[in-house]
């Protein structure tokens, strides 16, 4: 996210998030239309402009738009993100809502003023969350979609409501409302990225016990969807599955923070399992090898083994969203370890030399206002050290336990670094071995219905010395290069001086070979 002022305590009657992704020419139309509505209907209002990492001028021109719409009934907030999706784009809008109903609604106003007004009056009505519905009897469509697109949406919903049990006609038109209390909850359990949000966010309101009701409305197709029936239709079925899967479940794990469980099993298994001793190793020789200097801070420092080990060179400072994993840490004889939130670190500027952000970035909703705490808090050319989970393909019940939000790729992860203000010099795919056993582990686990635990449980002696001297192996190889695959990512970047290049000379490097 880019530094935009936060809003203040709710002092408006409705806020609306619009996510936008190269809409320099629909934009302003929008912003235009939404602030004559709210005006007329003597609604207090705050636009929110959720920027999707646009390539052209929508940005600019928000920001523009943001100084000449505001007045005393209405403020323009701006929140931009690095290219993830709608689904992304939405969450970080509503991350900036305050106001009594909070929604979003599709900047090409397929779904006019007249259509928000209906949805309005729902809510107000008494439901927790109202969607304006296509599919309804009641629905006036003048200008339709083209057949192929209807069908597809058509089928996409009969399956989801096949698959989930939910009522509803039409779960992916652009326009909802919530009571701000219940969108609070919902966005905190809410993942998807992607186009299939929508369908999402309804379920979860209703597995959470929300009232939802769904509003005929009139709704006009406009030309310019960024959606692609071939690419989208394939990832939107993969999110459904992956919606259907975590809810037959049961427990809705919090997003961030693992299940109590799972924390349980980390924190006691830090010490001598071998994925954990084989990522303390290498980040530990990843800190020699980039000659990183103190004090260090590790955030998510879990039960302190990490921490321990790196105290051993340089003073180190712990933060975790566990209460658990701070006290095993202070058990362990750490002091220099808090309670604390990785995107609100309560440090001053420049007072490191090196951040470890370990299996972290993954479980934040906004890894954008993350990373940029994160570089306030580093000296100019010190250390950023990232490991994440890899390939979404790869995604599991084992992420739900662990309160994932996302996977990644190595240009995923760059684009992130680099979003929020780092050089990255180096990433590298690790634990490259394991990936095809845990692909086939974790299947066998949910088809035998044992997927509810983490991965990291207990091994027999003789299995973890053998998984951890392979793990050597493979460490001492990426002493001398980067690994095109694995289950994990590692990811190395510095904090640039104001000029935009590294201090002292740093080579300026991509997946390990100089740019030129």
């Amino acid at each position: 996210m880019d530094p935009e002022p936060r809003p203040a305590e709710a002092d408006a009657d409705i806020a609306m998030v619009l996510p936008a992704y190269d809409e320099e020419t629909r934009l302003p139309i929008a912003l235009e239309t939404l602030a004559d509505f709210f005006a007329d209907a003597g609604l207090a209002a705050q636009l929110i402009v959720a920027d999707d990492g646009s390539r052209d001028a929508t940005y600019r021109i928000a920001r523009e738009m943001s100084h000449r719409l505001k007045s005393d009934r209405l403020r323009v907030d701006l929140v931009r993100i690095n290219h993830r999706g709608k689904g992304a784009a939405v969450r970080a809008g509503m991350a900036l809502a305050r106001a009594e109903t909070v929604g979003y609604c599709d900047t090409d106003m397929s779904a006019g003023p007249d259509a928000i007004e209906a949805v309005y009056a729902a809510l107000k009505g008494g439901a927790d969350v109202a969607i304006a519905s296509r599919g309804l009897p009641e629905s006036i469509l003048p200008v339709r979609q083209p057949w192929y697109r209807e069908r597809a949406g058509r089928t996409f919903n009969l399956l989801l409501r096949k698959s989930s049990g939910i009522p509803f006609a039409d779960t992916q038109c652009g326009l909802k409302l919530f009571r701000k209390e219940a969108a609070d909850q919902i966005f905190r359990h809410q993942r998807i990225d992607g186009f299939a949000f929508d369908a999402e966010l309804i379920v979860l309101a209703l597995r959470l016990g929300y009232s939802v009701e769904e509003v005929p409305i009139t709704w006009s197709h406009a030309q310019g969807s960024k959606i692609s029936l071939v690419r989208d239709s394939w990832r939107m079925a993969r999110d459904m599955l992956n919606i259907v899967r975590r809810l037959r479940r049961g427990e809705l794990y919090s997003p961030g923070v693992p299940s109590d469980d799972a924390m349980q099993t980390m924190t006691t298994s830090e010490e001598k399992h071998w994925w954990h001793l084989s990522k303390r190793r290498l980040v530990i020789d990843t800190l020699e090898a980039h000659d990183c200097h103190g004090p260090c801070l590790d955030i998510g420092c879990g039960g302190g083994a990490t921490m321990a080990a790196v105290a051993r060179t340089m003073p180190v400072f712990g933060i975790d969203l566990s209460p658990h994993s701070v006290s095993f840490a202070s058990a362990r004889g750490l002091s220099a370890v808090m309670q604390a939130e990785a995107s609100d670190l309560p440090f001053a500027a420049k007072s490191f030399g090196t951040v470890l952000a370990l299996d972290v970035v993954e479980h934040h909703p906004w890894p954008e206002k993350m990373l940029r705490q994160v570089h306030r808090v580093l000296v100019v050319n010190g250390a950023l050290i990232v490991t994440v989970p890899a390939f979404q393909w790869m995604w599991s019940q084992h992420d739900h336990i662990l309160g994932h939000y996302r996977r990644y790729t190595k240009p995923q992860i760059r684009a992130e670094l680099e979003h929020a203000g780092f050089e990255v010099v180096r990433t590298t795919y690790f634990h490259s071995w394991l990936l095809p056993l845990a692909w086939v582990f974790r299947k066998i686990r949910n088809i035998v219905g044992r997927g509810d635990r983490p991965d990291d449980a207990w091994l027999p002696g003789p299995l973890n010395r053998l998984f951890s001297g392979v793990a050597t192996l493979e460490r001492r190889a990426l002493s001398g290069r980067d690994l095109p695959f694995g289950l994990s990512l590692l990811a190395v970047a510095r904090r640039p001086d104001g000029s935009g290049r590294l201090a002292g000379g740093e080579s300026d490097r991509e997946d390990g070979a100089i740019r030129a």
